[in-house]
């Protein structure tokens, strides 16, 4: 990749795919080049464009990232499964005190407990786990939430307003199927998705915009860790010396490298995760970005070294080597 597919990733990456008419401006060349160019990175497997729905609006309430130490010689075997499951959407190998990290999201949290009570205590291997649960979602790539409003009452304890209590979308069988198809190839144009629905290019247009505007799903690019070598990505728990959880948030999400954030419950206060270019950039991030900002008291990063699971993205096929 030259410097031009360097700047032109780094747009993608920060603002969800956009038409080539508001790139081309940005970085000084033509529509023409910024279509070949991407067109070049996706055949090349550099990058997936793939629609991600917005959980808050889909219902997800329960969300959680779970730590899990393996017995010697069982990696692989219980990778596998959870690459499998359906409520996975990140599962990658992670050099710190687990073997593997794996994100879910559930609708209700009888749905996550018995995920992680029942569900992985049958899967051959597991040692132990860790569940961190992501109480108050404040960053989701290009979704954002407000921090929730604390009002005061006459005995002083303060009421909390829930933040994202929206309402939920009432997505019907068509609209699914739509972002079903999406979640795999962002870039699904409408003819293609008239032959597999077998509905007209108009509706499935209207349907589109209606649910783009609603905010249901947006379109991001994804860059792929096995082509890009130098891409370093992780997890990192955090703790804070005060009680502005979310005044701690408002300055780590400036960072765009900082793809999700949330108030976490368990041994961490707040909990990130971020993408970066190269090991450098990552650990000036922990070691000088975060100490710098007020209230952070310690930082914990968790490597994920290889990742096996992204949404729509499987990159498993080391497991079957």
């Amino acid at each position: 990749m030259d410097e031009l597919d360097q700047k032109l990733l780094d747009e993608l990456e920060r603002h969800g795919f956009q038409k080539a008419a508001i790139l081309a401006p940005k970085l000084g060349v033509g529509e023409n080049t910024i279509h070949r160019r991407i067109s070049n990175m996706r055949s090349k497997e550099v990058i997936k464009v793939i629609a991600l729905p917005n959980p808050v609006l889909f219902g997800y309430k329960a969300w959680a990232i779970i730590g899990i130490k393996v017995e010697p010689g069982s990696l692989y075997d219980v990778t596998r499964e959870l690459v499998e499951h359906p409520s996975t959407y990140m599962v990658a190998f992670s050099l710190s005190e687990f073997d593997i990290m794996a994100d879910v999201l559930f609708d209700t949290f009888d749905k996550l407990t018995f995920f992680v009570s029942s569900e992985l205590m049958r899967i051959k291997g597991i040692l132990r786990t860790e569940t961190i649960l992501l109480m108050c979602p404040r960053k989701y790539y290009n979704f954002s939430w407000p921090a929730p409003v604390f009002t005061k009452s006459n005995t002083g304890w303060e009421h909390y307003l829930d933040a994202t209590s929206h309402n939920v979308y009432q997505i019907d069988e068509t609209d699914r199927r739509i972002i079903s198809i999406l979640r795999r190839d962002g870039l699904t144009r409408a003819a293609a998705l008239k032959a597999r629905l077998g509905i007209g290019e108009s509706t499935i247009r209207k349907r589109l915009k209606n649910m783009l505007n609603r905010g249901l799903f947006s379109i991001e690019v994804v860059p792929n860790p096995e082509v890009l070598q130098y891409e370093a990505w992780a997890m990192m728990g955090i703790n804070i010396n005060h009680q502005f959880a979310h005044e701690v948030i408002d300055a780590i999400i400036k960072n765009p490298a900082v793809y999700f954030a949330s108030v976490s419950l368990g041994r961490f206060n707040v909990i990130i995760c971020a993408r970066f270019h190269n090991m450098h950039l990552l650990n000036h991030f922990v070691k000088v970005e975060l100490p710098a900002i007020k209230g952070i008291a310690s930082v914990e990063p968790f490597l994920y070294n290889r990742l096996l699971k992204y949404h729509s993205i499987d990159w498993s096929y080391p497991l079957n080597r």
